[in-house]
């Protein structure tokens, strides 16, 4: 599980990175929107798993790990898109 989120977040980083240029960073807000759901779905089965485990048959741990990994990965993944368009400068 931790992988596929890892890959969904390495496939959305690159696609919308090599957009971020040609859209004036517009990408990078569709970015971080997309991984921030992406981290409350992990965080919301994960208390789902801790409450319910035999609902979700898994352990709450795997959901946490991967919560918090995407939003460090993330976050930095989008600052380095911001520095490359320019900042938020450029945003219209």
């Amino acid at each position: 599980m931790l992988r596929n989120n890892l890959l969904i977040l390495l496939g959305s980083a690159v696609l919308l990175g090599a957009l971020a240029k040609m859209t004036d960073n517009g990408s990078t807000v569709l970015f971080a929107l997309g991984y921030s759901i992406q981290a409350l779905v992990n965080l919301l089965l994960g208390t789902v798993a801790l409450v319910a485990p035999k609902r979700i048959g898994r352990s709450a741990a795997p959901y946490f790990l991967s919560a918090l990994l995407i939003l460090i990965i993330g976050f930095g993944a989008c600052a380095a898109m911001f520095s490359v368009g320019g900042g938020l400068g450029n945003m219209h």
